[in-house]
């Protein structure tokens, strides 16, 4: 069973984006100096992230003092409040009428420190962002590591590194998450292949809803919609979409092969009918062409033969395929189960 902290170890450590992201900032903050680190979505486990590179970066840096990151939400973001966080031996020190980077150049405020910053509105980024562009010109910034977290527009300015989690984090990487996380279960590969698009379509993105949802994984396989409407808070028309969406992605694929595996398994029976003229004037001259539903027509009508077993078969993905392009409504496990083992069984 994976705990929380699985979920962000793995992420940080073991997803590919998300790995690569850590590694660049840590060696952003190995040449010291100002870095501006931008995302436009909220980052999952921030404070994992956060930890991860800190120590990582004194690991490079013994001697490095580090600063607990500071939420700008909670001390505020007036150049006082910010000195009062960071560097509350020179805060008092500091007079308005010289600029916040010339105070920091001149009195060493933040030598040998690594300051991490965030939470600071959308609105305040760009008087911020220069203020910092202005130190980082300065012999001072040499002699600590600022890091500010934006979550506006993308900042880049001369003597500032700048490094985008848009760049590393993508959909694909909550991908892999899931199929790390459902590929530890006992379920039967084709349960787990659904488990996986239930999680991922459940998600929507948001890797951080994964324990929430693998939590209840063998009620999530049975009532899928009822976990994402109780886990994710989610209404139940949004619910039953994201069912809908993941049945779609699962079971088309799998329909269509069962149909080309049932149709050259009684290729003879069909090649027996060919050519012929469907209910909508449309003319079948290969048993490839054909679908499920003129096997279920013609074996209604005598004019084929199948045992109980072989329509049983036929009628499964037959069945299963009528209701999910036809009915506005999640399939039960019920119907989805048979689709899995037929699947598994041709295979």
């Amino acid at each position: 069973m994976w705990t929380w902290e699985t979920y962000e170890r793995t992420w940080w450590n073991e997803i590919y984006g998300p790995q690569k992201l850590c590694r660049d900032l840590v060696e952003a903050g190995r040449i010291g100096g100002c870095i501006f680190f931008h995302h436009s979505s909220p980052l999952p486990w921030a404070e994992a992230l956060r930890d991860q590179v800190q120590e990582e970066m004194q690991s490079y840096a013994s001697d490095l003092r580090i600063v607990p990151p500071v939420d700008l939400r909670e001390t505020g973001w007036t150049e006082q409040a910010v000195l009062e966080a960071v560097a509350p031996e020179s805060a008092q020190e500091f007079l308005s009428a010289m600029t916040l980077s010339r105070f920091l150049d001149r009195s060493g405020a933040l030598d040998g420190k690594l300051v991490w910053l965030y939470g600071l509105p959308e609105a305040a980024e760009p008087v911020w962002t220069e203020r910092l562009a202005e130190f980082a010109a300065l012999p001072g910034a040499s002699r600590c590591i600022l890091l500010l977290e934006v979550s506006g527009k993308r900042y880049r300015r001369k003597k500032v590194r700048d490094l985008s989690a848009d760049d590393y984090v993508r959909g694909f990487d909550v991908t892999q998450l899931c199929t790390m996380a459902v590929g530890v279960g006992r379920e039967s590969s084709r349960h787990k292949e659904y488990l996986t698009y239930l999680c991922q379509e459940g998600a929507a993105g948001d890797p951080e809803c994964l324990p929430a949802l693998l939590g209840q994984r063998e009620r999530l396989l049975e009532d899928p919609a009822a976990v994402m409407m109780e886990a994710l808070g989610l209404g139940e028309q949004e619910a039953v979409r994201r069912v809908r969406r993941a049945q779609l992605k699962l079971l088309l694929p799998l329909l269509e092969d069962l149909r080309i595996a049932l149709l050259e398994e009684h290729a003879a029976d069909c090649r027996k009918l060919l050519p012929f003229r469907d209910e909508f004037g449309n003319e079948y001259h290969s048993e490839y062409e054909m679908e499920l539903r003129h096997l279920v027509y013609y074996y209604n009508q005598g004019a084929i033969r199948l045992t109980r077993e072989e329509w049983a078969r036929v009628w499964t993905p037959y069945d299963a395929r009528n209701r999910l392009m036809h009915h506005m409504k999640a399939l039960d496990l019920s119907v989805i189960g048979p689709v899995l083992e037929l699947a598994e069984a041709i295979q």
